[in-house]
Parts: structure tokens; sequence; C-alpha cells
């Protein structure tokens, strides 16, 4: 639709109001990002715009608040066509600078999603155009162009008619400032060791030395991402809309790499902190077409993801010998030296959706959704095993396999895809949803709620994992570094020469179903009174869980009062109930070899899976009780308080698990805005949470078939509790002030974290190493994170188009981390070999000195 020309005023009201909505999402949350800022522009160029100086409104003096008494934000200041053309500019800048970093500006905190550095940047380029005659914009915002931390935004359209929107955004996370790897090749999917170290045949002191002379160096990953959006006006009923964004990933982080887990055997394999590459990409688009009409409105859409991974694998060298624990005259260990993970898998995710709503009688509205999903993932698989000539335990010192050396096997017959089931992962998880809501309004004073909701997922395709070239069944562990060590553990079940060996041997289909009906009504008792109530009844049903039906039952009541007209008031409060069927502690066991034909039990019955006393806290029954209260203050005119306090306490119904999650917070904000030039604010934030976790350590000497809390296999002896304590405050403060010939904005965070971590055991045998019980305590030393961060900033104006910016950020981070407790003095720990350092202590500081052009 096009505007008339006769009628620029409007026309140019329009356009503008069109092209300051370019930050936010495109369309109604469906768009190519929600929000595109970076640590350098955080408000994406919101808090530096000059504000209106008639204020929030213009009808009467004084600042405007939302209903519940907050301030409102002072809008900009109200763009200013430059120029006579038939394109006209407003509030275009070019901002450029300088900056210089001292202090720690290595450490990963520091820099973590900042990519802060000495010398010259391109810190802010805005360009504005619009053409009164028919509405059409065209807006450019780019900000801090660097390599892994900048943005820059373009929007063109016409009000009324169309937008178009296209992206590119760069993001770094740091992960470690100061690893250590003891691999060459760190960034690629093949790590071989360095510094002459022999893979299998090396020693703690060689690998500790390799470790100590590697340089340290800077672990991250970039992520660059770019977005198109396109809404189109057919007319004022229809609309039509496409959005697309590309994500890629690259770097490197901290990964695992088990070569079984050494702590039971002495100088026995090693457990690996790798360093794992990251080369990924994810295309999201959806697409959609909406009608609003008098009565009816409808919205169909889709939605589709599509990752892909560079890698298919990531192997590492171990550099330690394996042995077995098995004795005997020419018993001898196969010697392997590679470690194998896969990476995730590249896979597809496809949904279709459609909403219908329609005004009812009594000012009501009736809507239903239905959407139908596929995630699918139909990868290439990874042979069980990368290594060559055998694995396992030679019993008869031969060297040979078959019946007669029942642990031995040939890599031959699992290093190829020639042992899978099938080739290909063809694993698929379909959804299908139905939701239903009403709200009528029969009275002024009275509102009803009512809704049903249907979900359900669908596992497709289970895998078996069945070897056609030996006619065995299960996946090889940890690379066959296990069974190479423990005879009976290699993770195969053989109906000939292992017949009582249990080990998993199929994948876990997960599908559930979710039901939920509420019903709820909004009463205002009076022009400054109101309550809210609603019930809700959830059943989940989901397959092969520990339950088969789950049910939630939760009330919710709220009430507002503005009785006074300086305070508003506002409290919550949440009862959940969940119950459920019979829990059954073991429903796993189909996926295990146990109930493969040929089975046989072995001598004294079955391992107990788990002890039967411990319940998973989503599956578990659970009251829960949440409150929040609110009051908001209005003093004056120009200033508010808020003080809020909300409480959540969970507790589980479990002897062992999760027992308990509580939770406490407290935050006290005030807010002055005298004027348009003069704005500040204070706040204070305080939590606390605890949560509580039991369990128990199996007795090791007695037989694993027993699974009740008590008994032989877990006895009361091996019981142990943990809580977990977390207390964190948080303080703030912003002042800006413009003096007209200069303007000052200040602004303060801190941040305190404290964590203590208690434990307590029945008797040294719930402990991994009982002859250590008297030297335990009965608490981790204790972690705690302080943040300072402030920023001072002057800004001058030396003309009406040019201003210059002279600003100082200062952060102090202190970490104190139980966990990397000397790695500064060595990262090789017997068999256990770390790459990353840990969070460290620093303090930084960057200055910047910009110059802003208008124009």
């Amino acid at each position: 639709m096009r505007i008339p020309s006769r009628n620029p005023t409007c026309c140019l009201a329009l356009a503008v109001a069109a092209a300051l909505s370019a930050p936010a999402a495109a369309d109604s949350g469906v768009g190519v990002d929600l929000w595109i800022a970076n640590k350098f522009d955080p408000s994406a160029g919101a808090a530096a715009d000059p504000k209106d100086p008639r204020g929030t409104t213009w009808l009467r003096p004084g600042e405007k608040r939302t209903p519940t008494g907050t301030l409102y934000a002072c809008p900009a200041e109200p763009p200013v066509l430059d120029g006579s053309g038939a394109w006209q500019q407003y509030d275009s800048s070019i901002q450029f600078g300088y900056f210089t970093i001292g202090g720690d500006d290595k450490s990963a905190l520091w820099r973590r999603y900042a990519g802060w550095d000495d010398g010259f940047v391109l810190g802010l380029l805005e360009l504005h155009f619009v053409r009164p005659s028919d509405g059409s914009y065209i807006d450019v915002r780019a900000s801090h162009i660097s390599e892994h931390d900048q943005y820059i935004k373009g929007t063109v359209g016409r009000a009324g008619s169309y937008k178009i929107e296209a992206y590119a955004r760069s993001t770094q996370n740091v992960v470690s400032g100061n690893a250590r790897s003891i691999w060459d090749g760190v960034g690629s999917n093949n790590l071989t060791l360095a510094g002459g170290l022999v893979p299998g045949a090396s020693t703690p002191a060689q690998v500790a030395a390799v470790s100590a002379a590697a340089p340290e160096r800077v672990l991250q990953v970039n992520r660059d991402k770019q977005g198109l959006g396109i809404n189109y006006f057919f007319d004022p009923r229809w609309t039509g809309y496409f959005n697309v964004t590309d994500e890629q990933r690259e770097g490197t982080r901290p990964f695992g790499g088990p070569f079984f887990f050494n702590f039971a055997f002495a100088d026995n394999g090693g457990i690996f902190e790798t360093i794992r590459p990251i080369d990924d990409s994810t295309v999201n688009t959806n697409a959609g077409i909406r009608f609003v009409g008098n009565r009816w409105r409808m919205d169909i859409g889709y939605s589709g993801s599509f990752y892909r991974d560079r890698y298919r694998s990531f192997t590492y060298e171990q550099p330690y010998a394996l042995w077995n624990v098995v004795t005997g005259p020419g018993v001898r260990s196969s010697q392997l030296t590679q470690g194998q993970f896969s990476t995730e898998p590249d896979n597809d995710y496809h949904s279709l959706r459609a909403t219908l709503s329609r005004s009812l009688p009594m000012n009501g509205q009736f809507s239903v959704t239905a959407s139908g999903a596929s995630m699918r993932q139909d990868d290439d698989l990874l042979a069980p095993i990368n290594c060559t000539g055998t694995f396992g335990i030679d019993l008869v010192g031969n060297g040979q396999v078959g019946p007669t050396n029942p642990f031995l096997y040939a890599c031959a017959d699992w290093n190829t895809p020639a042992s899978l089931s099938r080739r290909s992962a063809d694993m698929r998880i379909d959804t299908t949803l139905v939701d239903a809501r009403v709200v009528l309004q029969p009275t002024a004073d009275l509102t009803w709620r009512g809704g049903l909701r249907f979900y359900r997922e669908d596992y497709r395709n289970t895998y078996l994992a069945y070897n056609p070239l030996t006619g065995e069944y299960g996946y090889v562990a940890e690379n066959g570094s296990q069974g190479t060590v423990v005879p009976g553990e290699v993770g195969i079940w053989n109906p000939v020469t292992g017949a009582s060996i249990l080990t998993r041997v199929m994948s876990l289909p997960l599908d559930t179903q979710t039901t939920e009906a509420n019903i709820g009504a909004d009463w205002r008792l009076s022009a400054r009174d109101s309550l809210g109530a609603t019930f809700s009844f959830t059943r989940n049903e989901p397959s092969h869980r520990e339950r088969s039906q789950v049910d939630d039952s939760t009330v919710k009541l709220n009430w507002t009062n503005r009785a006074l007209g300086w305070l508003t008031l506002r409290a919550n409060y949440v009862y959940l109930r969940r119950s459920g069927d019979r829990y059954d502690y073991d429903p796993y066991a189909f996926t295990f070899s146990e109930h493969l034909p040929g089975f046989v039990e072995p001598e004294g019955g079955l391992p107990a899976h788990t002890v039967d006393a411990l319940r998973k806290y989503d599956m578990a029954s659970r009251d829960q009780n949440k409150i929040d209260l609110m009051a908001t203050v209005m003093p004056r005119e120009d200033m508010s308080f808020t003080a809020s306090l909300r409480g959540d306490w969970n507790d589980y119904d479990a002897k062992l698990g999760r027992q308990k999650l509580d939770t406490l917070g407290a935050t006290l904000q005030w807010e002055w805005q005298p004027s348009p030039r003069t704005n500040a604010s204070l706040f204070y934030a305080y939590d606390r949470s605890k949560l509580g976790i039991a369990n128990v350590n199996e007795d090791g000497a007695a037989a694993q078939t027993d699974p009740v809390l008590g008994g032989a296999t877990y006895p009361e002896a091996g019981r142990w509790w943990v809580d977990d304590k977390q207390r964190n405050h948080s303080m703030g403060a912003v002042f800006v002030h413009d003096f007209r010939r200069f303007k000052v904005d200040a602004a303060w965070n801190w941040l305190w974290s404290r964590g203590l971590t208690h434990y307590r055991f029945a008797s040294e045998l719930a402990l991994a190493w009982p002859d250590v019980a008297a030297y335990t305590g009965n608490a981790f030393p204790t972690m705690k994170y302080k943040l300072n961060s402030l920023t001072l900033g002057v800004t001058m104006p030396i003309n009406e188009q040019v201003s210059l910016r002279l600003f100082d950020y200062y952060e102090r981070g202190r970490v104190s981390d139980w966990h990397y407790l000397g790695f500064d003095e060595a990262r090789v720990i017997d068999h256990r070999v770390y790459s990353d350092g840990g969070p460290e202590d620093y303090d930084a500081n960057l200055v910047g000195l910009l110059l802003t052009i208008r124009l």
C-alpha cells in the first residue's frame, strides 16, 4: 500500500517509527535475532541517545509510570531531518578512536565475551535515511568493528509495505587463558603426543615435564552469525515473513578423555583433559503467513534447523601403558594407544504450526495451536573401535582370538563399519502439540481463563548394537581400554564365550505424552484491588522411565493492591504437589543383554542395577511452595523505590537422591529521574540456595545382587549426605547527568558469590578410599567469586557536529576454586592429566578516547 505523497508529515512519522524499531525482533518474536548488541554497546545505542527534553510526555509535567508504579525510561530525542532532496538523513554519525588496555588483560574472565584490543577502533557507524514521499527508510548500524566482537545491521523498508533486515555478528567465548597441552595438533581432530612422549610407554614424570614446558595458550570458541529477515504486508490483513540465520562456531575447548578409570589400579591407563576442536554451523529458518481480521486471526508457519559438524570424530594419543588384573603364566594385555570420541552428529529439525483465534461474546478470545515437528539424525556411524591388531586380555599367551581365549578380540572385527548392525543412525523423534485457550470477560471486573494442552514425543528406530561379523552384541567400552584391564568388561556379549556378561546392547527410547488442563479467574474487587487464582493439572506419561505416570497439581494465587496512591503491593503464591504411580527403580533391563536369547544368569544372580531407594528428581514425588512479594513506593513524582522478596521451597520424597532444593532472594532498587538530563539508580540483590542430596556406596566385598537399602550390597554404613549452599550478593549504581557543556556517566557493579559444600557419612565404607576417613573433615574448601567493575565517562561537545568521549572501564576479579588447587604448580597428577589451569585473579583496565562526528 503506497502512502499518498501529499501528506509527508504523516509519512515521516510512520517511517521514523518503523526505523527506530529496527533493533528489536523482526516480527513478534519470530525474527532474525532478538537483540543486536555487544560488550562495548550492550544497550544497542539506547544508552547513548540524547533524551527528549520534554520527558516522557508533553501533555503534563512530571514523569510517566507503568500501571504498577515503575518509572518509564525517558525517550530519545525526536529525529531532525537534514536535507531537502527525496531522501533525507537524520541522526547519522560515525565514532572512532583509540583503546589502551592495562593490567591482566589476558585473563579468560576479563576477555570471555569481549574482544578488547589495544589500538584504533571503529566504535560506531550509524546511517539513517528516510523518503517522506512514501515512507521508505534505510538504516545501518555497526559497532566495535573487530575480529571477534562486532555487529553490523542494516534495515530497509517502507512503512506499511515491507521491511528487510540483514545483520552479521561476531562473539568470542574465551574458556581458558592458561591451558597447557601435552599434544600437538591442537585445533584439529587428531591430537598426537608432543615432546618425545611415546604412546602407551611414557611415565608420569615424563608427561609432567612436557606439560610444565608447554607454553600457555588461550582456548576460545568464536561465533559468527549472519541473518536475513523479510516482512511483507500484502494488505492491512495479510502479512508474510521469512527469516534465516547461519551461525558458525570455530575454536577449541577443554574436553574429557578417559582411558580406563585408573583409580582402582595404580599405574594403569589414565584420565585426560584433552583439547577438543569446535568447527560446526547451524542454519535456522522460519517462514509463515498471518491474517488479522475483525474476528478471526490466523498464523501458519514453518521452522527448520540444520546442524552440520566438520568433524565426525576426535582422536587423541594416550601416553600410559595398560596392564590387566589377571595373573598367570603367559597372560598379557593388548597395548592400546589411542582414544576416540564421536562428535555431535549432523541433524535436522522441521516443524509446521498453525494458530487460529477468534473473538467471542463477553469480550472473549479463543485460540488453538496445532504443530507437528520431526527431529532427524542420520549421520554415518563410526566403527566401535579404531585399533589394529587385538584388544582385550590374552589369557593363553598365544595371541590367537578364539573360544579358548574368550577375552581377546580382533580389531579387524570391530574397526570397520561392517561391524555395525546398520551403517547410519536413522534416528528420529516426532512431536505433536495441540494447545487450546479461552478467555472470557463477562463483566468489567471479572475475567475467566481456561486451557487444554496435549504434547507427545515419539522416538523412532531404536538401535540394537549387533556385530554381524562375529554374532556378538554390545559396544566396546572406552575404545577397548576397560576390557583390556578387567576381563569381561569390554562391553560385548557373546552367546558362547560370554553368555553371562551383562552389558548394554540397545538404545533407550524415551517416548512421552503430556496432558495439561488449567482454569483460572481474575477478579477486580475495586478500582485499586484485584485477586487472581489458577488451578492446573498436568499428567506426564513417559515410557521406559521409573514411573509411567506423573501428576502435577498446581494452585496459583495473586493479589495486587493500590489502595494508597503512592504504594503498589503485589503478592503471588504457588503450591505444587507431584505424585505418581509405583516407582520402579530399574526400568531399563530390556536394553541389556539379560533379555537376549541364550543369556545365562550368572551364579548368584544378576548384579543390582542400582539401589531401590534412589529417586530421580524429575520422577520423585515433590511438594513445592513458592512465594513472591513486591512493593513499589512512589515517594515523589520523579522517584520510585522497589522491594521484593521471593522464596521457593521444594521437598522431595526421597531417602536417596535429591531431598530438597530451597532458594530465598531479596531485591532493593531505587530510581530517580528528576529531569531528562539526569537519572540515577541503585540496587542491591541477595539470594541463597541450599541443595540436599543423599546416596549410598556399595560394599565391594559383598555380592552385588541385593538392591535393597540396608541389605548386603548397599548397607546403611555406606550412606552419605551432601548439603550444597550458595550465597550471592550483588550491588550496582548508575548516575548520568548532562551539564550541557559536558555529560558525565558513571556505573558501578559488585558481585560476591560464596559456595560451600558440606558432607557427612555413616562410616568409612561410604568413601572411595576408606583409609582417609579420619582426615576428611566435613566440608570442601569454600568457593568464592568476587567481581568489581567501574565505568567513568565524560562526553564533551566540541561543536554541533563533533563530540569527544573519554572513558575508563576498570574490572577486578578474585576467584577461589578448590577444584584447581595446585594447578599453578603441576597439571599432571599421577596418571591424571589436566590442560586448563582454571580461573585466575585479575585486574584489568580499559581507557578509550572516542570522537563522534554527526554526518
